[in-house]
């Protein structure tokens, strides 16, 4: 099987006594200690942004009088633009970029261009894992070795909550400002994107083989289903694995309240230990499903279109009925980051579409930035013309695949935005579904 998964969420290094304390979002959910870090020095004087208005698509921030970021107010510099020093480290999830043997070629692009050396790290395994090496620095206004770091889009909060982000300067971004996609301006999480891009985006929703459930799936409540007793899949993940349970029971996540959650956990429960379950899974749900070992399982987008490509055509992917969960992964720079010029360099050129194309060619996930489905289009012809038909098929596969339709996106939602107390709540539930 070839495994060209970015490995966005993976939990290969959790064992099951992390998987406890430690899920996919929230870093309450994620920190070693299973409790919500706080920094140890205060971070920068604080005001609480408006709350923003709908993203695009039918995707609507957390209604007013929902917890927003707590950020300074961002005022962009003038002056003379800074010069970059010629080097960038950026860290990121495994697979999550364009690869040619052993070379990424936007980044060696990305140096040809500017002449900026980049120290490229895949070594992001889990949000919380990794914020947790980095926080100690951090929190002792240190470098903490990295320029840019691709955290998701509740880490972006919270870490802007903490103080820990460096503000854009939005001069060094054009590319951003001309070519972000409305669905990927002014978020949610980071009002006006003052501390993070997108780097790429996808949605939590359902992914199954026909041939094994017999039905097409539409449901969340199929996941529920007797008929697929032991050949179901779910996420250890806690926030994708509450909010659709959530979503099964007519509630929309950012609209939660604590009886809510008590009964989408207790739902949740019940099914696991009727055995409706095969497991709660990280990235391995991929080989299960894969395989055939799971009939229907949670999927994040990205992984079913490298699917249908590599390793199992027969899977589908769908937004359920109820609707999904749209998740966005960002760029940002920690504080005191030592080239930070560089990093909104390397930032503003993966918003030209044609260097953003290559990213999305290889990785198969949502990309932020105007006119790279309309790109891969294009590569796909020229491929076709070129006597080169398996890499055309790659093509025309990722163009249907990589890119949300209308209809998807009227359909998701985001994740709701935890107080300290909600996110304790919501692990204490949902470790008690996980370990029965």
């Amino acid at each position: 099987m070839i495994d060209r998964r970015r490995g966005r969420r993976t939990f290969a290094a959790l064992a099951a006594a992390a998987v406890i304390g430690l899920s996919g979002c929230g870093i309450a959910a994620e920190s070693p200690t299973g409790q919500t870090p706080t920094a140890t020095q205060p971070p920068a004087a604080t005001g609480t942004p408006g709350a923003p208005p709908t993203t695009g698509g039918g995707v609507t921030a957390p209604p007013t009088g929902s917890q927003q970021p707590s950020a300074t107010a961002t005022v962009q510099p003038t002056g003379p633009i800074p010069t970059p020093s010629g080097e960038v480290t950026f860290a990121n999830w495994p697979l999550y970029i364009d690869v040619d043997g052993s070379a990424h070629p936007s980044l060696d692009k990305f140096t040809q261009e500017t002449g900026i050396q980049v120290t490229y790290l895949e070594n992001i395994n889990d949000n919380a894992e990794f914020f947790g090496k980095i926080q100690p620095d951090l929190a002792a206004g240190n470098d903490t070795g990295y320029d840019v770091i691709v955290m998701t889009d509740w880490m972006i909060q919270d870490m802007i909550r903490l103080g820990y982000l460096e503000p854009l300067d939005h001069r060094l971004l054009p590319n951003f400002d001309n070519n972000a996609q409305t669905l990927y301006q002014n978020p949610w999480y980071d009002p006006g994107n003052q501390y993070s891009v997108p780097w790429q985006s996808g949605i939590t929703g359902i992914a199954y083989n026909p041939k094994l459930t017999g039905r097409p799936i539409t449901s969340i409540n199929d996941l529920f289903d007797p008929a697929f007793a032991g050949r179901v899949g779910m996420f250890s993940e806690m926030r994708d694995t509450m909010s659709l349970a959530l979503l099964s029971d007519g509630v929309q996540p950012q609209d939660a309240t604590t009886s809510d959650v008590q009964a989408a956990a207790d739902k949740l429960r019940t099914a696991a230990q009727a055995g409706q379950f095969r497991a709660f899974y990280g990235n391995d749900y991929y080989d299960a499903l894969a395989s055939g070992d799971l009939a229907i399982s949670m999927a994040w987008s990205g992984d079913i279109s490298q699917m249908q490509l590599y390793d199992n055509a027969d899977v589908q992917f769908v937004v359920p009925q109820e609707g999904g969960m749209l998740w966005v992964d960002n760029m940002a720079i920690p504080n005191n980051a030592a080239h930070p010029v560089d990093a909104q360099d390397l930032m503003n050129f993966y918003y030209d579409t044609s260097n953003a194309t290559l990213v999305t060619e290889y990785v198969g996930y949502f990309s932020p930035v105007m006119g790279v489905q309309e790109q891969v289009l294009a590569d796909a012809q020229a491929a076709r013309q070129e006597g080169k038909p398996i890499k055309a098929q790659h093509l025309k596969v990722t163009s249907q695949t990589a890119f949300p339709d209308n209809a998807q996106l009227q359909n998701v939602h985001t994740y709701k935005v935890l107080s300290p107390d909600e996110e304790r709540q919501w692990n204490d539930l949902f470790n008690q579904v996980v370990n029965g």
